[in-house]
């Protein structure tokens, strides 16, 4: 942490209060755990390590291999989750990323707490070495070391101030990703093809995987000719103000999206509707119906760091998410709406 050694003070009742409590997160008697990777599957059940022990793991920065652990996750520190999915895959700034040795616990998402309330509601990345493997029935483990009572608020409030830059910008796992992983080539379309068939082959893509494959090409060539047709001479003066629909819709209000038809009327020769793109992958959702779950008004700017106001309603709903399509991230980033690709039930 902080020049090598951070003392935290604790004023709890169970220490003298008389007495300043100090903690040298830094010190070895927290290391109690190896860095080795424990090549996690989906599935397995894991322990979340102590706060003592995942704070020791952390540089200087508040970060381990690049990859800050945000005060957010210090809630699940002890507790017992399932691996949902290994996080090779990743992407940052729009572009296929690979990261070791970290994985997703369940859906477990950033509330924006402790970074003036983001409301992106990212997935958390968690690397291996903050949690223990755990077989199914086995007891707590009580020999692992732990901070004295009213020291862990000092180590959130340690890890905020990370969070919180001198600029005023902010940092997180999303902000830092970029640093914090290395290129994933997908190389020429020929090569990217046969590394595909190759995959599938071998067994190390699930048909659900291919699926969503096959449904992102399918939505690039549709808005692909759309903006072709936009950008045609005889539509020169059509295709740059795009249309809004007020609803002013809550928070649990079912919702459809509208049909394809109806949304591509709705975007401009870049395939916006101000300023918000409609992706190729949120094609499969036309029709479907969902709960609102977040009308979103600000979120991080992962190339900035700068926390960003929406100037029109941007809705986000319940379990619509990229699933990663060409690249397989694993991200699970929300899909962002615009009103006026909705109608109310």
């Amino acid at each position: 942490m902080p020049e090598a050694n951070v003392a935290l003070e604790s004023t709890s009742s169970s220490v003298d209060s008389s007495k300043t409590v100090t903690v040298d997160l830094k010190s070895n008697r927290f290391l109690g755990f190896e860095r080795a990777a424990i090549a996690l599957k989906p599935g397995d059940l894991v322990e979340v390590r102590t706060a003592a022990e995942v704070v020791s793991s952390l540089d200087g920065d508040g970060k381990l291999d690049g990859l800050p652990f945000m005060p957010e996750m210090l809630a699940f520190c002890g507790r017992r989750l399932r691996v949902s999915k290994r996080a090779d895959n990743t992407c940052a700034l729009g572009q296929p990323r690979r990261i070791e040795n970290t994985v997703h616990l369940e859906q477990l998402r950033c509330d924006g707490s402790a970074h003036r309330g983001c409301e992106a509601g990212c997935l958390f990345l968690w690397k291996e070495a903050w949690l223990r493997r755990v077989t199914d029935g086995a007891e707590e483990s009580t020999d692992t070391p732990t901070l004295p009572a009213g020291v862990e608020d000092g180590v959130y409030r340690l890890l905020s101030e990370f969070a919180q830059k001198p600029d005023d910008t902010l940092m997180c796992q999303s902000t830092e990703l970029n640093s914090a992983t290395c290129p994933a080539p997908l190389g020429s379309s020929s090569k990217y093809f046969a590394t595909v068939a190759r995959d599938c082959a071998e067994n190390k893509r699930s048909a659900e995987e291919i699926r969503q494959l096959i449904t992102y090409f399918w939505g690039k060539v549709i808005l692909n000719l759309f903006m072709l047709w936009a950008r045609a001479p005889w539509n020169a003066e059509r295709y740059h103000k795009t249309p809004a629909t007020p609803l002013d819709l809550k928070v649990g209000e079912v919702v459809r999206v509208r049909g394809m038809f109806e949304i591509l009327r709705t975007l401009d020769r870049k395939g916006c509707n101000r300023g918000m793109e409609f992706k190729p992958e949120m094609f499969q959702f036309c029709g479907r119906k969902y709960p609102v779950i977040i009308n979103m008004t600000r979120r991080i700017d992962e190339r900035s760091g700068e926390l960003k106001g929406f100037r029109s309603p941007c809705i986000v709903l319940e379990s619509v998410y990229c699933h990663g399509q060409r690249s397989f991230c694993q991200r699970a980033n929300y899909h962002y709406w615009r009103e006026i690709w909705l109608s109310r039930q």
